[in-house]
């Protein structure tokens, strides 16, 4: 089966590698819509709180896979995982950190432990 998914990150960490890695072990054939730090958008309009090339991506995906990080608290990568539950994606956390950002439950986003059966299970549910 076929899946496609945006993955909300920031390149500091590697929060992106992990789950890109853990969806790569899973049975699902993955289309990542997530911006590859290869070929980053070469601008990105300020007047939004996703910028709609962003925005395109993040409606490509048929689920949205984060990390539970705390540090997703400001920035980029919270106003993404909002935008998709507007627009009614499906969202999971992968537990990459013991604690999580407090926007996981505040948004009631589950958080799932970092193994390929509960991934596979979760996708299963929700694609």
């Amino acid at each position: 089966m076929k899946i496609n998914v945006f993955i909300p990150h920031r390149w500091n960490n590697d929060d992106y590698s992990e789950i890109s890695a853990l969806l790569d072990r899973t049975k699902y054939a993955v289309r990542d819509y997530s911006v590859p730090e290869s070929s980053p958008f070469d601008t990105i309009d300020k007047r939004y709180n996703v910028d709609p090339q962003i925005q395109k991506q993040i409606k490509y995906a048929s689920v949205v896979v984060c990390s539970n990080r705390p540090a997703n608290n400001n920035g980029m990568s919270i106003d993404e995982i909002k935008f998709a539950i507007s627009i009614g994606k499906p969202v999971v956390a992968v537990k990459i950190t013991e604690n999580s950002s407090f926007y996981m439950s505040e948004l009631g986003i589950q958080v799932i432990p970092k193994r390929r059966d509960s991934l596979e299970n979760w996708i299963s549910q929700n694609a």
